[in-house]
């Protein structure tokens, strides 16, 4: 029984096209930090073994592996007695297919004497998928293949709980007739997240399965349709992001670049579209040097500057002269301003900067990166969670056909 297992879903973002002679497959992608947890216990053969190693080797050639802003980066650990960190590599350790591929068929099989998937998941969890080494908003998969139950079934059942509650989608593949059910259950956390197939050999028969959702096939026309003007092209549009790393913290900016590089990078947004960037630190708030002031009252008024709200402020100064042709903006483009805000008790000063730029004309958006979403009258805000998510919002509303 294969199941229904799906790993990638249907928000993708690259497109592939293959042609298979008699018709073209077309695959979609979004952006991944995958997690493998691979059984290297005794209880598996050698041979089957490298067939599991060949089936993810052939399973990952369906994607594009790498180091991008759009790829899925993998890692792995394999366990048996104990785990075996020596065996494994981390997210970041390569940053292309090749290479993923390469280290995977160099892992040995340990034939160690025990099950410690509980372990390995913890490791995945704790060591591989861990906060500052995944990229903000990306979906986190965790992938265990195993043959045998692990002799600690609470602890496998809890530090896959853990994994879950932590963001991590579990799925369990169970390889053989000696794995319960509920080993699988317990790891995966729903049954729409399990597969189970016969042998090692029968691995091979998934491989497509596991993504099938991401590819389509379609008839190869015979001749090519005139392609789509580009919105940009139709339509084009001079864009500023607007936000202040030193209100949104250091995980809410890197929210925010991952974002932006997200918008940025769409297939949709190259032609016809100029970006720009108000941002930064002020320089108020560089601090100052021993003799740059004589009096308390000078010390006590620069002290107070920073507790000024920058956003506003940053909004008034691209409200002045953003979009002049000084600073780069062209006649009859579209005037966009996307605010990266997070939610907060006084937004007056950001709600008036906004009017200012909705009666200048400019189509206003209002990125939150805790997606709590932000009431901003006269602003469109992005309601979804992800940074993936809010930019695919953002790019359906600035090419509304796409």
């Amino acid at each position: 029984n294969l199941g229904d297992l799906n790993l990638f879903g249907p928000n993708n973002r690259r497109e592939t096209v293959e042609d298979q002679g008699t018709h073209l497959l077309v695959c979609t992608q979004e952006p991944l930090e995958f997690g493998i947890v691979l059984d290297s216990s005794s209880s598996i053969a050698r041979k089957d073994f490298q067939t599991g190693i060949k089936f993810l080797q052939e399973f990952l050639q369906q994607f594009e592996v790498g180091s991008g802003p759009n790829d899925v980066r993998v890692s792995i650990i394999t366990y048996g007695k104990g785990i075996y960190p020596e065996d494994a590599f981390n997210l970041t350790t390569y940053n292309n297919k090749q290479d993923v591929i390469r280290a995977i068929g160099q892992i040995p099989h340990r034939a160690g004497l025990y099950t410690d998937t509980g372990l390995a998941i913890k490791y995945m969890h704790e060591a591989q998928l861990v906060d500052g080494v995944v990229r903000p908003g990306v979906e986190k998969i965790g992938l265990v293949i195993t043959d045998g139950n692990s002799q600690l079934w609470k602890v496998t059942k809890q530090e896959a709980e853990n994994a879950r509650d932590d963001g991590i989608n579990m799925f369990a593949i169970g390889v053989g007739v000696g794995i319960r059910d509920s080993e699988l259950l317990n790891i995966a956390g729903d049954e729409s997240r399990v597969t189970k197939v016969d042998n090692y050999d029968s691995l091979a028969s998934i491989k497509e399965s596991l993504a099938h959702k991401t590819c389509i096939k379609k008839e190869k026309p015979t001749t090519l349709p005139p392609l789509d003007e580009p919105c940009g092209l139709k339509d084009p549009a001079d864009i500023y992001f607007v936000f202040s790393p030193s209100a949104l913290g250091p995980d809410a900016t890197a929210w925010t670049t991952s974002f932006i590089s997200n918008t940025i990078d769409s297939d949709d947004l190259i032609d016809g579209f100029r970006y720009g960037v108000v941002s930064g630190s002020c320089p108020d708030d560089a601090g100052f040097d021993l003799d740059t002031y004589d009096n308390v009252d000078d010390i006590r008024a620069r002290i107070r500057s920073y507790e000024e709200r920058k956003l506003p402020s940053l909004v008034q100064s691209l409200a002045a002269d953003g979009y002049t042709a000084a600073r780069g903006a062209r006649d009859g483009a579209r005037k966009v301003a996307v605010i990266v805000a997070t939610k907060d008790k006084k937004l007056a000063d950001l709600q008036a900067e906004v009017d200012k730029l909705v009666a200048d004309g400019v189509k206003v958006f209002i990125a939150d990166p805790t997606g709590e979403g932000i009431s901003v009258t006269g602003a469109t805000t992005l309601t979804e969670r992800s940074a993936t998510q809010q930019s695919d919002q953002l790019i359906t509303a600035l090419c509304p056909s796409k």
